[in-house]
This record gives structure tokens, C-alpha cells and sequence, in this order.
């Protein structure tokens, strides 16, 4: 696919779109955030869109069904997979407007075995998971919304390690009808962002599904909320986190409470050891449930990590699986609790920067709590580490208090660095 060819079938199209083209055809050969782009936007540019996502070019992560492109899920299984119709949220953004650009690597299954997308900043490092196309497409400038999956931390850590918002809204509020499961008791859709204001966009548009109206402009939004009070989390394993990670979010509080936002230290109820193995229990089992049909008969096209997934879940009883289940609606009754008296919680996104290598998508235990609590969750962009890839902190809020959580993001993205797009080098 040539830029001259793209750009012949787009002479009319939105110069959000024409913008996107070019991005992605200068970087793509070395980023690989996409598995599908259509031939031609020709149709999509000349539609006549009307909407608040007119013209705005969005990516899909390759675990969400379009009727139009392949959905792989990140697996050879799938390869020649065609759905037969649009996910929900697809159906939503193409009702809003939004032209859909492309679909997104992600990691098999939304799992651990990942594909080849590097990250924007440093093409020797991880762009995180599951979400790692999504959020490379948004850290490299070619897209200003990408949707990502969310069952651990698939949309917070990968926005954080490359550069961009991540948006996680409360459990349930998206219908996930058309995505790929995962674990359902745990799995969300999310948002990639440039900038808060398309996160408030999608908040409105998608997630409150019109109920809301949407920020006029990014002019609009451009101030935020400024919190009053934030807990901060660091958790029991503070100790094995990166020392430079634990320096820029000490940084952090020190600027918020030099601009008058109390700091206060604040738990997520059970230690962080104990909500990340209550995680990742209910997922294996509900992983097991939801993978096994697909891998079954050919398991040899399957990844390691997934078929390990498969086979951990099968250790679980059902009886096992009721307990966590119990546990799970115990902790979600006394959430809100956890805030009380606080704007947010704050804590980092991962324990370390984007990884070395494309093997391993990085740490999501900090991310996994929020998960599991089925609170809304944000990335703020707030750094470079020596090595100039991105640091992230995390906001989490009341369940179903998003777009407060959205404006104290803002707000923070203020007097936090900002981060332009990654300058990727082409492949030569």
C-alpha cells in the first residue's frame, strides 16, 4: 500500500484522515502497530459523516469484530476470520462518525503472547499488552483514538509505556458484545488517547452512549477539574519497584503538593499480592472456558502462553472458580468505600518502563486493581525516564464517577510534562 495510492483514493477526505495516511505510511514499516488497513478509504472519507467523531480516524484493536476488515484475534488460529457484523462499540463509533482506520495488533487472545509492534519511543523495547497496536498507533501520532481490551491492565500499562492516555471506564458500562472473551468477569473496553479531551469524547459518545454531552471543544476541556484530595498508593511492593519509576512518582506528589492538592497515603482494601491472585485465578478459569473450543483441535497454532493459560484454568474447580466469585462481589460492594473522602487514588502504571525485547509486555500488577474492583482508571503521561521512554501514573476513581476522574486526568496533564508523538525512525 503506497502513500501515493492512499492518497489518490482520499483527495476529498478529512485532513485528520489524510494526516493519519501519511503517519502511518512514514512509521508503520518499522512500528507494525497494524495487522489490517483497508486498501482504499475512499467510501469511508465520502459518506458524509456527520457526528462528534466526524472524520476522526480510529484504530481497532484486532480482538473487537468489523464487519468490513478481518478480526484475527492475534492468533493463527484465525487468520482468515471474517465476522458477519460489527461489534457494539464499532457500530457506536461508526454511528458517531469516526472513519475506521485499521486494526491493531494485540497479543493472542488478549493474552501474553505477543506480536511484532515495537514501541514508538524505542523500537528495541515493548510496547505493553494486550492493547500494543492501539496504543503504539496513539503514541506515534497516527491516530488520536484507538480502542483497546482491558482484563488486567491492557489499556492502562500500554497507553503508559507509550506515551499516551488510557482511558479504562467503570466495569460494564461498554457492552462487549463482539469482542473476543477473555475473561468476562474482569474484561473491559477501553480507550487510547492523544489528549483527555478525546478520552472525554468517548466517555460521552460511547460510554454514556450520547446520554452526555460531549466536550464543544478541546478548548472546552482544556482546563480540567483540580482535585482536592488524592490517596497515594505504593503498596507492600513498593520495594520491587524500578528505582527511577519510584522517583518520577515521587516527583509527582511533591509537585501536586506544591500546587495545594492534599496527598494522603491510601490502601485498595486487600494487599496487592492478594487482588492480583484473586485476579488471575478468575481469569484462568473463565480464560480456560473461553479459549478452550477455539484451541482445541489445533493447539500446535496456539502460543505457549496461551495454551499455559488454557491449562492453569483446568486446575480450578468450579466449586474453586464459586469461592473467587464470592470473593469478587464482596470486594466490588465495598469499593467505593476505598475513596472515601478522596477525589482519586494514585499510583504508577507498572513497576518498571516499557521492557527491553518484545517478548515479555511488562508488569500489570499495579493495573490488576482496579481491574478487579471494576473502578474507572486513567494513565497521565508525566515523563521520560534516562533512557526517554514515557512514565505514567495512575488515577483510579468511583465506580461510575468517570468523567470526574477524566477532568482531575486534565487537570493533572497540566501541570505534569507533556509528551508530543514519538518521532520513530522509518525502517530504511
Amino acid at each position: 500500500m503506497t502513500t501515493a495510492h492512499m492518497q489518490a483514493s482520499t483527495a476529498e477526505a478529512p485532513s485528520a484522515l489524510g494526516l493519519a495516511i501519511a503517519a502511518a505510511d512514514r512509521v508503520e514499516g518499522t512500528l507494525k502497530a497494524f495487522v489490517h488497513r483497508p486498501p482504499s478509504y475512499a467510501v469511508a472519507a465520502t459518506d458524509g459523516k456527520t457526528g462528534p467523531l466526524a472524520g476522526v480516524p480510529v484504530a481497532v484493536k484486532d480482538l473487537i469484530d468489523t464487519v468490513d476488515m478481518p478480526t484475527t484475534y492475534g492468533s493463527k488460529i484465525f487468520l482468515t476470520h471474517q465476522p458477519q457484523k460489527d461489534a457494539w462499540i464499532v457500530s457506536k463509533l461508526r454511528a458517531a462518525g469516526a472513519i475506521i482506520f485499521g486494526k491493531t495488533v494485540t497479543t493472542e487472545f488478549a493474552w501474553r503472547d505477543a506480536g511484532p509492534t515495537v514501541n514508538p519511543w524505542n523500537p528495541a523495547h515493548s510496547p505493553g499488552g494486550s492493547s500494543s497496536g492501539s496504543a503504539a498507533a496513539v503514541g506515534a501520532g497516527i491516530v488520536p483514538i484507538a480502542l483497546g481490551t482491558q482484563t488486567v491492565g491492557s489499556v492502562i500499562r500500554p497507553a503508559s509505556y507509550c506515551g499516551a492516555v488510557g482511558y479504562k471506564p467503570t466495569f460494564g458500562l461498554i457492552p462487549t458484545d463482539g469482542v473476543h472473551d477473555l475473561a468476562p468477569s474482569l474484561d473491559h473496553l477501553g480507550f487510547i488517547t492523544s489528549s483527555f479531551y478525546w478520552a472525554a469524547v468517548c466517555h460521552a459518545v460511547i460510554v454514556r452512549d450520547g446520554a452526555v454531552a460531549a466536550p464543544a471543544s478541546a478548548d472546552a476541556f482544556a482546563a480540567g477539574v483540580k482535585p482536592r484530595k488524592l490517596g497515594v498508593y505504593r503498596s507492600s511492593q513498593w520495594a520491587q519497584v524500578d528505582t527511577d519509576v519510584q522517583q518520577n512518582f515521587d516527583a509527582v506528589v511533591r509537585r501536586l503538593e506544591a500546587l495545594g492538592v492534599e496527598c494522603v497515603d491510601a490502601g485498595l482494601g486487600l494487599d496487592i499480592r492478594a487482588l492480583n491472585a484473586l485476579t488471575l485465578d478468575i481469569l484462568a478459569y473463565e480464560a480456560r472456558i473461553a479459549i478452550h473450543d477455539d484451541i482445541k483441535d489445533k493447539a500446535a497454532l496456539a502460543g505457549p502462553y496461551t495454551r499455559e493459560l488454557v491449562e492453569r484454568g483446568k486446575t480450578i474447580s468450579a466449586a474453586e472458580y464459586q469461592v473467587l466469585l464470592d470473593q469478587l462481589t464482596a470486594l466490588r460492594a465495598g469499593r467505593d468505600v476505598l475513596l472515601n473522602g478522596l477525589d482519586a487514588i494514585m499510583t504508577i502504571t507498572s513497576p518498571t518502563t516499557a521492557l527491553k525485547g518484545l517478548e515479555k509486555t511488562g508488569d500489570a500488577s499495579f493495573c490488576a486493581p482496579a481491574t478487579l474492583l471494576g473502578l474507572p482508571a486513567v494513565t497521565v503521561p508525566s515523563g521520560f525516564s534516562a533512557d526517554f521512554l514515557p512514565y505514567g501514573v495512575q488515577l483510579i476513581g468511583r465506580s461510575n464517577e468517570d468523567l470526574a476522574l477524566l477532568n482531575a486526568g486534565q487537570w493533572l496533564s497540566t501541570v505534569l510534562p507533556s509528551l508530543k508523538p514519538a518521532s520513530l525512525t522509518p525502517a530504511s
